[in-house]
């Protein structure tokens, strides 16, 4: 824990503004009929939402005469030992999909308003109400130099993005090293740990200069680069690794956002079958378990559920956001899952499908293969959760009965295809903390370092 403290201390990087907040204390009810949640919220205890809210957070640019600030927070960690002290990470830098662009001709095209930005960990701390950023670092490539977001030339698939620098169609280029950073964490040594979509990977940090030591990915020949199973080369576009976790017996877990176009595309969007990768950090060696996620409903279509981030209960519990939003529908959960008694995958063939194939858990369990048990815990909605922050992609345990959870405002942007601009969204960056009843604690085993 000291390495962590000294690398946040001795980083030379400036500290940015103490950010104001504000706290709105919010609860939620069992389910039931009516009648029943009056009565049962008269006897049991409630899970309690607070929400702290960033104010005037740091300018990043101009673009097209619209300011764009820092935010895009898409996982946090918890500081062992602290009080309320947090690492953030941000994703790519600000972009919009415009893939509908008359100018696009079909292809998935992304628009970077700033495509230097460098993707950055942050050091946040809830403390007297206020949720404030203490300091921002660059992410680096293994040669110390400031990365970018943008995507990485050559990755292959269906469906490869291209970026573009503004509406009129100048290419922004690539970067061998682009990153869209997803989650974090921190090993049992102290490193960093961070997901990246764009190639399904998992980096190793250094914590002092962010130098990344190591990327585990099925694609790319560099040096850094140590090979995982070829199958997660199969992501859904920008759908790759989404959470990540540290347990206590040094292991690594990352689930990707959606299930794997595995073998292709066809069927995947009717899939509820994600992966679940354990890493062994040392030897480079994988396992492999299967995740049933929340079916359709209503205007929720299969392919809307995503993965927002996942948490290390103990070595084989976490905890996991499933979210979905469209149309008047929108599933905001927070759910835990034990693979303890999960069939470790070992052959991708089961009578001539692939897992993500066989759809669901039940068709799995007819081939021999028992997903993770999963028991949902409880909707972020009903808890008085804002419906426009439908993107909840941050989630860290600070006890058996302290969670919190952070929002990705996506810069607060967005675009308006009738005038053809980038428009302010005013989506806030809102870190909450939840806290459990005592009789619903985790069996929560924090890392010993």
């Amino acid at each position: 824990m000291n390495q962590i403290f000294s690398s946040l201390q001795r980083s030379g990087f400036y500290t940015y503004l103490i950010l104001a907040a504000f706290s709105l204390p919010l609860f939620v009810i069992s389910c039931g009929t009516p009648d029943q949640t009056e009565k049962e919220s008269e006897d049991k205890p409630h899970v309690m939402l607070e929400q702290f809210c960033l104010e005037d957070p740091p300018l990043i640019g101009t673009f097209n005469g619209l300011e764009f600030f820092e935010g895009g927070i898409s996982g946090m960690y918890y500081i062992p030992g602290t009080e309320y002290e947090f690492l953030l990470i941000n994703d790519r830098g600000p972009n919009v999909d415009i893939s509908d662009h008359p100018n696009a001709e079909g292809q998935n095209v992304k628009l970077f308003p700033f495509p230097d930005y460098a993707p950055k960990i942050m050091h946040g701390r809830l403390r007297d109400g206020k949720f404030e950023v203490l300091e921002i670092r660059e992410i680096r490539n293994p040669d110390g130099e400031p990365i970018t977001g943008l995507p990485v030339a050559g990755l292959d698939g269906e469906f490869p993005e291209l970026a573009w620098r503004d509406l009129d169609g100048t290419p922004a280029g690539y970067d061998e090293f682009g990153i869209d950073a997803e989650a974090i964490t921190i090993d049992l040594d102290g490193n960093y740990w961070i997901t990246d979509e764009y190639r399904t990977s998992i980096w190793k940090l250094d914590s002092e200069t962010l130098n990344t030591l190591e990327i585990f990915s099925p694609f790319g020949d560099n040096p850094v680069i140590r090979p995982i199973d070829k199958v997660f080369a199969n992501r859904r576009p920008n759908r790759g690794f989404e959470s990540i976790a540290s347990t206590p017996d040094g292991k690594i877990y990352s689930m990707p956002q959606s299930p794997l176009w595995n073998p292709n595309r066809d069927k995947a969007d009717e899939s509820r079958i994600v992966r679940v990768l354990q890493l062994d950090p040392e030897t480079g060696e994988t396992q492999t378990y299967l995740f049933e996620m929340e079916a359709a409903r209503g205007d929720i279509r299969q392919r809307d559920w995503k993965i927002g981030d996942m948490a290390a209960i103990n070595n084989t519990q976490f905890l996991v956001i499933e979210h979905a939003t469209r149309g008047d529908d929108q599933g905001l959960q927070i759910n835990l899952f034990d693979i303890s008694n999960a069939t470790p995958l070992t052959e991708e063939q089961l009578n001539g499908k692939t897992p993500e194939q066989l759809l669901n858990a039940e068709s799995l369990a007819k081939h021999g293969i028992e997903v993770a048990e999963k028991k949902h815990l409880f909707e972020l909605a009903d808890l008085g959760y804002p419906k426009d922050q439908y993107k909840p992609e941050g989630l860290t345990i600070i006890s058996s009965t302290k969670l919190a959870l952070i929002n990705d405002n996506d810069y607060s942007i967005d675009i308006d295809y009738e005038n053809d601009e980038i428009i302010d969204t005013r989506v806030p960056t809102c870190l909450y903390i939840i806290t459990l009843p005592e009789g619903e604690a985790l069996d929560f085993v924090e890392l010993e370092r």
